[in-house]
């Protein structure tokens, strides 16, 4: 043999180690290989509160948590259902979870879940979310909301204005028997809580007349609204700067302002339960990597410019998976047992229902303003929590 020349052992072993190497990165390549863990996903895609945007970022959350790796070696599959806010449609989607074996449901938004919930409870699929938006599901058992809860939205931006010298707030709530409810019950005891002289002014959801309803609270030193979709938020917003109002504006959730209305929207405040990721060095440290996190998710998906809403949707798909990996046991037991885990954004949460029976896992509100950029940017240090408030 030739000094150099390769022995037919080592021929073996660097072919045995090629063989080797190859097979790990098609496994890699490959990702998860276990059963699926499917996520049924439940969203109004039309009617007056259609936000199909949501599911955008459910998606990208789902392949990001593939690549990564699934659950325990699961990948995530994500059963989608489009709602219209119609009690039929929403139980239509249940069944058809139920039918597919879905271990739990995620809503976007639907306001017509409360009709989902018979079946998905005697199936045993818990309902995730984010923020309660009808009735019944604000005290359901079987519900886990990784937001703030509803009434804590309210009460923390009447607290929030008051801290700051505000007098006179109005807000603008869509027509229905829970927005009546919620002014009764939370928003005027806060208000008179706080000192604020306060009122809610009322449209129909499917015509609500942007212009009167602006001059209606011209005279408020705050106005906006608590509970509004994108496109109601732009006309809200709309309307108010073009009938001068120069009081401070506080536009729900709705982060695609900017683009909708450009200008207008500086100077606009939001309320959010998590750390937003244009202003990511008001963040802690560590939501501030998630922010990076979600940003390359997005970028690595195609999404060069903000989807408004997306991230979210987003959160809530990285808190369920946090929420999963935590537990053996069923998806329901994982989520009742969480107590003081790190939200992916947002604060710790804990969803024992113990908060008044409340299915929101925290009572955690920031606020933010439009600046001139487009970017917004916190308006106080950390979370108002209204749990604490007594």
């Amino acid at each position: 043999m030739l000094i150099g020349e390769p022995s037919v052992m080592h021929v073996r072993v660097v072919a045995a180690v090629l063989l080797l190497v190859t097979g790990c990165a098609a496994e890699q390549k490959r990702g998860p290989s276990g059963e699926p863990v499917r996520i049924g996903y439940l969203n109004n895609a039309s009617g007056a509160f259609a936000v199909p945007e949501l599911q955008t970022g459910a998606e990208v959350a789902v392949a990001h948590l593939n690549r990564k790796g699934g659950l325990k070696n699961r990948p995530f599959e994500l059963v989608t259902c489009p709602t219209d806010g119609t009690p039929e449609q929403s139980e239509k989607c249940a069944e058809k979870f139920v039918g597919e074996n879905v271990e739990v449901v995620v809503q976007g938004v639907d306001t017509g879940a409360d009709a989902a919930m018979p079946k998905l409870n005697e199936a045993g699929i818990p309902l995730v979310g984010h923020v309660q938006f009808t009735p019944g599901l604000m005290n359901h058992k079987n519900a886990f909301f990784f937001g703030a809860a509803a009434v804590a939205y309210g009460t923390a931006a009447l607290k929030y204005y008051a801290d700051q010298g505000v007098k006179t707030v109005a807000w603008l709530l869509p027509e229905s028997p829970t927005t009546h409810a919620f002014t009764d019950t939370v928003l005027t005891p806060a208000a008179k809580r706080f000192g604020l002289g306060y009122r809610s002014v009322y449209y129909p959801a499917d015509n609500p007349g942007w212009e009167s309803l602006a001059r209606t609270v011209a005279t408020a030193e705050a106005s906006g609204s608590i509970a509004a979709t994108e496109d109601q938020c732009t006309h809200m917003v709309r309307a108010l700067r073009e009938a001068s109002y120069d009081g401070r504006i506080l536009a729900a959730s709705c982060t695609g302002l900017p683009r909708s209305v450009g200008n207008q929207s500086i100077g606009v405040e939001l309320s959010s339960d998590f750390w937003h990721p244009t202003d990511p060095l008001s963040a802690p440290p560590a939501n501030q990597e998630e922010i990076e996190e979600y940003r390359q998710a997005m970028k690595d998906a195609g999404h060069d410019e903000p989807v408004a809403g997306a991230v979210v949707s987003f959160a809530d798909m990285m808190t369920l998976a946090r929420v999963l990996s935590t537990s053996d046991g069923t998806p329901e037991q994982a989520l009742r047992a969480v107590k003081d885990l790190d939200s992916f954004l947002g604060p710790q949460i804990t969803c024992d229902h113990a908060w008044f029976g409340n299915s929101a896992c925290s009572t955690a509100v920031l606020f933010y303003r439009f600046q001139p950029n487009g970017a917004l940017k916190a308006q106080i240090p950390d979370f108002i929590e209204v749990s604490k408030l007594g």
